[in-house]
C-alpha cells in the first residue's frame, strides 16, 4: 500500500531538537507532510519547526491527547503516523516497517521497540492485563501503549479522542472496535533516559481512569436500530446510538424504503462507525470481526419482524438482545439507558426535525429476549 502518510509530532518546549526531527521525517520515503503540534510551548518550538519545513499548528491546552487530536485534524492524509519528539533515540530507517505492514483490513500498526533499561512496568502491570480482560483480541501485542504508530484516521471519530496520555490507547481501541485489524512491527532497540516513579504514577492514573471509563461503554457491543422512518430513530433511540458512536462503537440504522435519511445522516456524519442501510438490506448486514455482542432495537410492525430475523440469524455466533421501541402511549419499558454524551447529538437532531429542545436523559425499551 503506497497511500501518502502525514506525520504528526506533538511538541512542548522542543526548540533545541525539533528542526532536526522535522528534517529527518521529511527525508523518509512515503512521508507527504510533517505536522508539528506546538503544545503550549514557551520557547521557539513553533518557529524552529516551521523553519525546517513543517506545518505548525498550535494547541494551547497542555496534554498529549489534546495535541494528538489537533494534529490528526490538521493532517491532510488519511494515513497518519504519530511519533514522539525524541526521534534521535530511534533508528528511523526502521519506521518504514510500519508503512510496509499496511494491507487490506489493517487499520493501525504499532511500532514496538525495546529498551534494555526499561522493563516496561506500565505495559506489564497495567495495560496488558487490562486489555486481556476487556479486549482479548489485542492480547497479541507486545507494546500496546507505544506512542509510535501508523493508522487510518478515516476509520475513527478522532475528534472525540481523550485529552491526556491515554490517547494512544484510545486510538487503538477505536480502530479495534471499528472492526479493523491492529498489527505490530519491531522498530528496534533504543535507550531512554531513566525515569522516576512519579513519571509512571501520573501516567498510570490517567490510563487506569481511561480503562474504567470505557468499561461501561461496551465498545465491542454492536447496535442495530431498525425502523420504517428515521424520525422514529431520532425521537426514540438516537441518544443511545450516539453515545455508542461517540465512544467508538459500531451502529447500523436499517430504514424503510424511500425514507428521507438526510437528518439522520447529518446527525451521525462525524462518526465513521455509523452506517445507514435499507431495511430490505438488513439480511446482508454482518457484525464486525471483533464484535462481542449484538443489540437489535426495533419499532413494532415490519421493522420488528426484520429485527427478529436479524437477531435469530446472529444468535448462532453472538450473544444477542432484542429491544422493542415502546409504542405510542407506552409509559414504561423493561430497560432504561442513560444517553449521556449522546444527548447533545439527539437534541440537535430533534431541533432540526421539529424545533424541539426537550430531551430526556434516558431512553426506554422493552426487552423481548434475554442474551443468547
Amino acid at each position: 500500500m503506497s497511500d501518502p502518510i502525514s506525520v504528526i509530532v506533538p511538541a512542548r518546549n522542543e526548540a533545541q531538537t525539533i528542526a532536526r526531527v522535522v528534517r529527518v521525517l521529511r527525508d523518509m520515503a512515503g512521508i507527504a507532510e510533517v505536522v508539528v503540534i506546538d503544545n503550549a510551548s514557551t520557547d521557539a518550538t513553533a518557529a524552529e519547526a516551521a523553519g525546517a519545513g513543517a506545518q505548525v499548528v498550535t494547541e494551547m491546552r497542555p496534554g498529549m491527547g489534546h495535541a494528538v487530536r489537533t494534529g490528526i485534524g490538521a493532517a491532510r492524509h488519511d494515513w497518519v503516523m504519530k511519533v514522539d519528539a525524541d526521534l534521535d533515540k530511534f533508528d528511523t530507517a526502521l519506521f518504514s516497517r510500519m508503512a510496509e505492514a499496511r494491507r487490506p483490513g489493517v487499520g493501525l500498526i504499532k511500532g514496538a521497540w525495546n529498551d534494555p533499561k526499561d522493563n516496561m512496568p506500565m505495559t506489564r502491570l497495567l495495560v496488558r492485563p487490562a486489555l486481556a480482560r476487556m479486549f482479548p483480541g489485542l492480547g497479541h501485542l507486545r507494546a500496546p501503549n507505544t506512542g509510535i504508530y501508523l493508522f487510518d484516521k478515516s476509520r475513527i471519530a478522532h475528534g472525540e479522542l481523550v485529552g491526556d496520555y491515554a490517547v494512544d490507547l484510545d486510538v487503538m481501541l477505536r480502530v479495534h472496535a471499528a472492526g479493523a485489524e491492529v498489527a505490530e512491527v519491531d522498530i528496534g532497540r533504543i535507550v531512554h533516559d531513566a525515569r522516576d516513579v512519579s513519571h509512571y504514577n501520573g501516567m498510570a492514573e490517567q490510563i487506569l481512569a481511561f480503562f474504567l471509563s470505557r468499561q461501561p461503554l461496551d465498545l465491542l457491543g454492536e447496535v442495530v436500530v431498525v425502523a420504517e422512518r428515521p424520525e422514529t430513530v431520532i425521537r426514540t433511540a438516537l441518544g443511545h446510538a450516539a453515545r455508542k458512536l461517540i465512544a467508538g462503537g459500531r451502529v447500523t440504522f436499517a430504514l424503510g424504503e424511500g425514507a428521507d435519511v438526510s437528518l439522520l445522516s447529518e446527525a451521525v456524519a462525524p462518526f465513521p462507525t455509523a452506517r445507514i442501510v435499507a431495511l430490505d438490506d438488513l439480511s446482508g448486514v454482518a457484525p464486525a470481526t471483533h464484535t462481542a455482542r449484538l443489540t437489535v432495537i426495533a419499532e413494532e410492525g415490519a421493522a420488528l419482524t426484520a429485527a427478529r430475523s436479524c437477531a435469530t440469524r446472529h444468535a448462532k455466533a453472538l450473544p444477542v438482545a432484542l429491544w422493542r421501541i415502546p409504542g405510542e402511549g407506552a409509559r414504561l419499558g423493561d430497560i432504561s439507558v442513560d444517553i449521556a454524551d449522546g444527548e447533545a447529538v439527539k437534541r440537535a437532531a430533534l431541533h432540526r426535525l421539529d424545533g424541539s429542545d426537550e430531551v430526556a436523559p434516558r431512553e426506554v425499551f422493552r426487552v423481548e429476549g434475554a442474551d443468547a
